[in-house]
């Protein structure tokens, strides 16, 4: 359990002229990519902000003994205005013997850790490559919650590419352990090996405690099941890593789901985090979903077909019901390739973002019967996206809860409603303007 500190308070103008004497950067994208994992700490939450560095997009220039490259982090948790954590900031220096080790695709971890309250955050990473004063800056909004205090609970999942013993204490280090992240969460051929590591909070401290672990699809079908292990607990709290190989999964997105389990008291705790598998001659490196569809049996395309039908047209949808098993897998492969907004770039943007909304959707609306897909609301978020506006309106004496969502800019203006048919929170799709949309005039009948 960590100690909690109060945060200073510093102003944005600050944090924007510490970086470097000059204010005329070049904007790059530098190829950085961040990741962050929150654990419980006494009073608030500690934030591990991960990095993981591209060496061969930096400047090197000569000195007496080969080559380097001097690069500027600036890492700071933002509300407004008002830097409450930060801005920590270091500079490394890359060496190399030559030009051509420069140009290799060595990727390089770093690391930054806070101590926080609860609260939104906007988290900003800027990078400076000092030698040709190219600058990238990465924003993400976070919404850090406190653990549960008395509950049974997880941390977030840290996905790691090393998780070794060591004597010395350095940046990565934890109860030692080196834990070097993989921020970027993707393995593939040439790194096979995905180890994972997280805490297990307000355990009842005597006996022992399950762990399971899996690999999952994004439509949350078990792909991997690992034994369960039967663990006897240290004290009310305990720390957990494990690894295994990636070598058998196909190229795709994956949920590392863990679930922890006091057979003293039967709670139950789980946490799940998103990896990505690469193989060669693939269309993605990182952050993408299945680049193609080969050796996937009828069941398994009929399954992405399920979920992937919410967005297909008719005639598309017409045409992968009649086809057979190669012709499936082609109709899926058409499907995203006219949907890709840049063919040229290693990715599809579109893809990724269906799948981060399907993410979205399961994790706002499963209920015990359905995930959160299968819901309207989910199918709905899917299709449209995030809506501009929600109205909620919660139950009375004489009405059910129901939900208008509003999108301002899809066919001049739609909305929809839902409502609370049954009231257990499965809100029901009754009336919507938007086009092939149920259409009730006369909804609100439903509400009493």
């Amino acid at each position: 359990m960590y100690r909690f500190n109060l945060p200073r308070l510093l102003l944005l103008p600050f944090l924007a002229a510490s970086l470097g004497a000059q204010q005329d950067h070049t904007p790059a994208d530098l190829g950085v990519v961040v990741d962050h994992t929150s654990f419980a700490m006494q009073g608030g939450i500690y934030l591990d902000v991960n990095l993981l560095v591209p060496r061969n997009s930096f400047t090197f220039i000569q000195e007496a003994e080969g080559y380097k490259a001097d690069v500027m982090f600036q890492v700071a948790l933002i509300q407004g205005d008002a830097v409450p954590y930060g801005p920590d900031r270091w500079i490394r220096t890359y060496r190399v013997a030559d030009q051509t080790q420069a140009a290799n695709s060595a990727r390089i971890p770093d690391i930054s850790s806070f101590q926080v309250l609860p609260g939104e955050y906007t988290l900003r990473v800027d990078i400076l490559d000092i030698n040709s004063n190219r600058k990238q800056q990465i924003e993400e909004s976070l919404d850090l919650k406190l653990f549960e205090a008395e509950r049974l609970d997880l941390s977030e999942i840290t996905i790691a590419s090393v998780i070794k013993q060591v004597e010395t204490e350095g940046v990565f280090t934890k109860y030692g352990y080196d834990v070097v992240p993989n921020a970027d969460r993707t393995f593939g051929s040439d790194a096979p090996m995905l180890y994972y590591f997280f805490e297990i909070y307000n355990l009842s401290g005597k006996g022992y405690y399950i762990l399971a672990t899996e690999v999952r699809s994004l439509t949350g079908k078990t792909i991997q099941d690992f034994d369960r292990k039967s663990k006897k607990m240290p004290g009310t709290s305990a720390v957990e890593w494990g690894g295994f190989s990636t070598s058998g999964l196909r190229a795709g997105i994956y949920d590392l789901y863990i679930k922890v389990k006091d057979q003293n008291t039967g709670s139950s705790s789980e946490q799940t985090k998103k990896f990505y598998i690469y193989r060669e001659g693939g269309q993605k490196t990182s952050q993408t979903t299945v680049s193609s569809y080969i050796g996937l049996g009828e069941d398994q395309l009929d399954e992405i077909y399920e979920l992937v039908s919410l967005i297909m047209t008719a005639d598309e949808q017409r045409l992968f019901e009649r086809s057979d098993v190669e012709g499936k897998r082609r109709v899926l492969d058409t499907f995203w390739d006219r949907r890709d907004p840049d063919p040229g770039s290693v990715g599809n943007e579109f893809k990724d973002e269906f799948y981060q909304r399907v993410q979205i959707a399961n994790r706002d609306f499963s209920s015990r019967t359905s995930k959160g897909w299968e819901t309207d609301r989910g199918r709905i978020l899917i299709k449209y996206g995030t809506p501009n506006n929600i109205d909620q309106v919660a139950s009375s004496l004489n009405e059910k809860p129901f939900e208008t969502w509003f999108y301002y800019e899809i066919e001049g203006g739609v909305e929809f409603v839902f409502v609370d048919k049954s009231g257990f929170g499965d809100f029901e799709l009754v009336h919507s303007t938007a086009r092939n949309e149920i259409y009730d005039i006369e909804w609100q009948r439903w509400l009493r």
